[in-house]
Order: C-alpha cells, then structure tokens, then sequence
C-alpha cells in the first residue's frame, strides 16, 4: 500500500524556492490525468500539472493547486515521486484555467504517446520518467 506524504516525508524534491512543483492524478482504473497546455507552450504537447510555488507555498500546496488550476479537480497526496506528487482524484473543480487547452484520461500505457509527442527533449523526458516511476509504484501495491 502506497504511504500518504507525511510531515517526516513533506517534499518530491528539496531545492531552490524556484523549483517547480506538480502532480500526477489517477483515477480508481490508474489512469492518468494529462493536460494539453495553450498553444503548447513550452513545447509541451501533453503533460502532468506543475508549477512555481507563490511565496510562502509548500511543496504539496504548490501540487495541490496546480492540479486544481490546471486539470480542474480536487485530488489528495497518496505518495511522492521526483519533483511530482502521485495524487488521487479526489472530484470535478471546476473548468481548467486558461493555460490548459484540455485534459484526458489516458491508462499508463496510452499515456506515453501524446507525452512523447512533447517537442522539448528535457521535458519529455522527465515526463516520462515520472511515468515509469508511477507505473513502478502501482506494481507493488
């Protein structure tokens, strides 16, 4: 069974107040939830939500918010993985903001295709790194 990030286990990465922050949310089928950014931006085809802390943000406050801002639902903290959060759909938020030109559910396998089609090696790369580190984790539990 996976462990709730704790107070002993508060971050995905410690680091500079610039490091960004995201979560990977799966559903009861471990599916991944993927966002579309608008107009791609940063060369990202397809992606997990993730941002820059607001001053004073934790790790997991950062995550939190970027997956209701981004992927527009509610999700809870189960594990964490490098820079990411492994989170639970928790319910619908409300619309994704504006940076988000759409969202979908994809099984692990299904979701290395659009993230592959991310044009900027580094990114693409981390993504699907952070793929495999969550199919990892599912396979123990």
């Amino acid at each position: 069974m996976m462990n709730k990030v704790s107070a002993e286990n508060p971050s995905p990465r410690t680091g500079a107040a610039a490091d960004a922050f995201g979560g990977v949310v799966i559903d009861t089928q471990h599916r991944v939830l993927l966002r579309e950014p608008a107009n791609h931006y940063g060369g990202y085809v397809w992606t997990f939500a993730k941002g820059r802390p607001d001053p004073g943000e934790t790790p997991q406050e950062t995550a939190l918010r970027e997956v209701r801002e981004e992927l527009g639902v509610e999700a809870e903290i189960i594990e964490s993985l490098p820079r990411f959060l492994l989170m639970r759909y928790v319910r619908d938020a409300g619309k994704p903001s504006s940076e988000t030109q759409q969202t979908r559910w994809a099984s692990l396998a299904e979701a290395r295709t659009p993230i592959q089609q991310t044009t900027i090696q580094k990114g693409r790369e981390r993504d699907l790194a952070v793929l495999d580190s969550v199919q990892q984790l599912l396979s123990k539990t």
